[in-house]
Order: C-alpha cells, then sequence, then structure tokens
C-alpha cells in the first residue's frame, strides 16, 4: 500500500464515523437524556401546557371585553 492508499483508507474512515458513527451516538446520547429526565420533562410540559391555556383564556376574555364590554367579559369568563 502507498500513501495514496492509506490517505483512501483514512478518507473512508472519516466518512464512517462523521456519517454514521456520531449520528448514532447523538441520537442513543438524546434518548438516554430523555429515558433518564422523563418524570421532570412531564412536569415542564404540563407547567408549560396549564400556562398556555391560561394565556389563551386571558386573550379570550380580553377579546371578549374589548367586544361587549367587562361585564360581559365578567359573566362569561
Amino acid at each position: 500500500m502507498n500513501f495514496s492508499d492509506m490517505s483512501l483508507v483514512f478518507q473512508a474512515m472519516w466518512l464512517i464515523i462523521k456519517y454514521i458513527v456520531w449520528p448514532v451516538l447523538v441520537v442513543s446520547g438524546a434518548l438516554w437524556l430523555v429515558i433518564e429526565y422523563w418524570e421532570a420533562i412531564k412536569y415542564c410540559l404540563r407547567i408549560s401546557s396549564r400556562i398556555i391555556s391560561l394565556a389563551f383564556l386571558m386573550l379570550a376574555w380580553l377579546i371578549i371585553r374589548l367586544i361587549d364590554g367587562k361585564e360581559a367579559a365578567d359573566k362569561r369568563i
């Protein structure tokens, strides 16, 4: 084997590492993190869901208040 053959071998190894090994490591690491911290992720999703629901409720109240007035908005929600 001469130098150009070794260079091709190193290029092939680099491509295998770059396009196969690194993505497998990243995906398996991400899955491990999700599995390891699933309870914390569920808690954060529950809190963010409640915050988003509250924001939509406040937006609906504001729209009703702008259209019908404060008394109607307080009655509906």
